[in-house]
């Protein structure tokens, strides 16, 4: 179970990614406070947890990808989830934030300035964060990196979220200025359903919930000479680390020596159809019918 190189390159993409989500994070609070647009500054509260998320990655992710020791010798990865699990309850803070605005405003109404800049702003930014969103979510997806694909996850759900802001400005040139309070309220809504799906991939992760279809498995080990047959498939782990577990039933005339060999060739076939598999654990045994009679292959 070595240390893979692509963990260094799921930081460098989480670097990049905490630069550009500050530089949309600065421009939305900057000029939501200054025009007093509510659904400005709840989309910039939203960046601002992307880059605390980011943060808060590269710290899962640096304690994630040490290898292997002696207290922890299925090695660190499940940090992955846990980190996940954090950008989850960031985004539930962020909500508690932009709840707290929404009602402030209805206690003090104040008309939200809206110009051209003001579209000219979440249009750059619609941009920055759909170009950012894809490609974390294409390296997520190469690097097999739980943190990233959450990550991306959190950053794509800023796309709507802006395009809700830049509804809410044509309510206000419209004169339906109310309207900035109900999309804030929406884009709250649509934080929580992006929270709750984060925080149920984590959860999967840290229940050791099966990460491989067995039958994937079953079908791929029984096309291996010597097997004849293989039950009680078990996997779990991170996307980027997977532990998979199998009973396979061999030959009983079969020596120790060719036995060994048949269940390293099942390792290796395994690791080889899927590369995110870090270790797979076998328990060999001869191949009986029922009445413990030694199996026939037709």
């Amino acid at each position: 179970m070595e240390k893979r190189g692509d963990d260094k390159k799921v930081m460098q993409v989480l670097l990049l990614t905490l630069l550009f989500n500050l530089i949309v994070c600065i421009a939305k609070l900057f000029y939501g406070i200054k025009t007093k647009s509510l659904s400005l500054e709840a989309d910039g509260f939203h960046s601002l947890l992307d880059s605390s998320s980011n943060v808060v990655g590269l710290i899962g992710a640096y304690l994630a990808f040490r290898p292997p020791d002696e207290g922890h010798p299925y090695g660190h990865r499940k940090i992955e989830a846990l980190t996940s699990l954090s950008i989850s309850f960031l985004l539930f803070i962020t909500c508690y934030e932009i709840v707290s605005h929404v009602i402030a405003r209805l206690k003090s109404p104040v008309l939200p300035e809206v110009n051209a800049v003001s579209f000219a702003i979440m249009g750059i930014t619609i941009v920055l964060n759909v170009l950012v969103s894809r490609y974390e979510k294409r390296e997520g997806i190469r690097l097999r990196s739980d943190i990233l694909l959450a990550d991306a996850l959190h950053t794509r759900s800023d796309i709507l979220v802006s395009i809700s802001v830049v509804l809410s400005f044509v309510a206000v040139l419209f004169n339906v200025s109310f309207l900035d309070g109900v999309i804030a309220s929406g884009i709250v809504l649509y934080i929580i359903t992006i929270a709750f799906r984060i925080l149920s991939g984590s959860l999967n992760v840290l229940l050791d919930a099966r990460t491989i279809d067995p039958e994937r498995v079953e079908e791929i080990v029984k096309k291996i000479p010597g097997i004849v047959r293989c039950h009680k498939i078990r996997s779990r782990g991170t996307r980027s680390g997977i532990f998979v577990d199998l009973h396979i039933h061999v030959d009983p005339n079969m020596t120790t020596e060719v036995s060994h060999k048949v269940t390293h060739d099942v390792i290796r076939t395994i690791k080889g159809h899927f590369p995110e598999v870090l270790d797979v654990l076998i328990h060999t045994e001869p191949a009986f019918a029922t009445g413990k009679v030694p199996f026939q292959k037709s």
